[in-house]
């Protein structure tokens, strides 16, 4: 789903709220008045109140469809968070309402109902649709980061509550219990104080560019790291725009990859952190040389004897890998895998050239290398080089001595 299509989406839902909110407002008010119910008369102020913060937030959403311009070079996202800013203080101001409401049920009782049975069918109809349009709310508005969807989700959930004080109302007023409306309408007003500060609360910060949850932060980090050549992660700056998230990463690569090789790890960078975090709009990454003492050599062996093992003129159909791990010129360790596809029929270099990619090697060093293997490694950015050498321990001893020739490319098989 691309940006524009996420938040025509969420602008979908709020404009069908706004038509569904009225709906439940009119027929409030009209069963308020014909069953003489003072408890569903205010609930049908409260439902019209509600419908000024869902108007801002399909604003705020219709507005962040806008492409960037000079003028908002960073597109029009932000207007998202204005949204739920306003939608926010509303959300507050109609608890305050339900709250003066609760007051004056507690000094002043409900009268008796002339049709009680319509009060309380209108007043559970208005609590069943509201919790279940509000729990649909809140799927889009995750699916999309919608704050002010959120909250607006959020505060129609609570609608099962406060319709159900109303419901209460309406029997406690048929029955002429006092003060029982009341008091659940107070709590109720609460309910909705809480949702309303929290939404003010996460709409703010967005707009003061607050960065995602850890759990996000991470995963990006994680993405960057997986990306073949990057060696470190040396910061990574995030921050919420609307819905969307937006940043800027440096990372490491080794010195000796060339300025043109450079900006294409860039790209991929930005373009896997896209495809795998949908929120991400836009990754602006800067590449450093990055350089460490650690190498991780591969070497196709034809038996597993460590460093004394011969070199296989064959890498895709080669028995073995032996993995070297050099610090500076030191041997720290060895260890071999066996190669799987050592008898497939075809593309056995393709298979193998992954499975070497897959143990974050970065430097092969061979006999011979067929075309598959040799740009499925380059691909990754490996360093290939060329040796004569029949056994690991001669051909590791002339790359330490930086005698080895790399390999620039191979000939093709007829």
């Amino acid at each position: 789903m691309t940006k524009k299509n996420q938040l025509q989406k969420g602008e979908k839902i709020a404009r069908t709220a706004i038509f569904l909110e009225s709906f439940l407002a009119a027929s409030k008010a009209v069963a308020g008045l014909l069953t003489g119910s003072v408890v569903l008369t205010s609930d049908a102020l409260h439902s019209a109140s509600d419908l000024f913060p869902i108007a801002a937030s399909w604003l705020g959403l219709k507005i962040a469809q806008k492409e960037a311009d000079k003028k908002f070079a960073y597109g029009y996202y932000k207007a998202e968070n204005v949204a739920g800013a306003v939608v926010s203080l509303l959300v507050v101001y109609a608890s305050w309402e339900v709250l003066g409401n609760g007051l004056n049920l507690l000094k002043n009782p409900s009268s008796f109902l002339k049709i009680p049975f319509l009060a309380l069918a209108v007043s559970l109809a208005d609590a069943l649709i509201l919790f279940f349009f509000g729990g649909l709310e809140i799927k889009v508005a995750e699916e999309i980061n919608s704050r002010s969807l959120l909250a607006m989700g959020r505060e129609n959930r609570t609608h099962l509550f406060s319709s159900g004080a109303v419901f209460l109302g309406i029997l406690a007023a048929y029955w002429q219990i006092p003060y029982i409306e009341g008091i659940v309408t107070l709590v109720i007003s609460l309910l909705i104080l809480q949702i309303g500060f929290s939404a003010g609360k996460e709409a703010l910060f967005s707009l003061m560019d607050i960065g995602p949850d850890r759990e996000v932060r991470e995963k990006i980090a994680e993405i960057i790291r997986s990306v073949a050549g990057i060696e470190e992660v040396s910061f990574l700056r995030l921050r919420k725009a609307g819905p969307f998230i937006m940043g800027e990463a440096e990372v490491g690569i080794r010195k000796d990859i060339d300025v043109q090789r450079s900006h294409q790890i860039a790209y991929r960078v930005e373009r896997k952190v896209k495809q795998e975090e949908s929120q991400v709009d836009s990754l602006a990454v800067q590449v450093k040389p990055f350089k460490s003492d650690y190498q991780h050599l591969v070497f196709p062996i034809s038996q597993k004897k460590g460093l004394d093992s011969l070199i296989s003129p064959r890498f895709g159909r080669t028995p073995y890998f032996l993995f070297v791990n050099l610090k500076g010129k030191k041997v720290k360790g060895h260890y071999f895998l066996a190669n799987p596809h050592q008898k497939k029929e075809a593309k056995a270099g393709l298979g193998a050239a992954k499975a070497v990619i897959s143990q974050k090697s970065d430097t092969a060093v061979v006999r011979e290398m067929g075309e598959i293997a040799f740009y499925t490694l380059r691909e990754a950015l490996f360093d290939i080089f060329q040796t004569k050498e029949k056994t690991v321990k001669g051909a590791l001893k002339k790359f330490q001595q930086g005698e080895l020739k790399r390999l620039e490319k191979v000939k093709k098989r007829n």
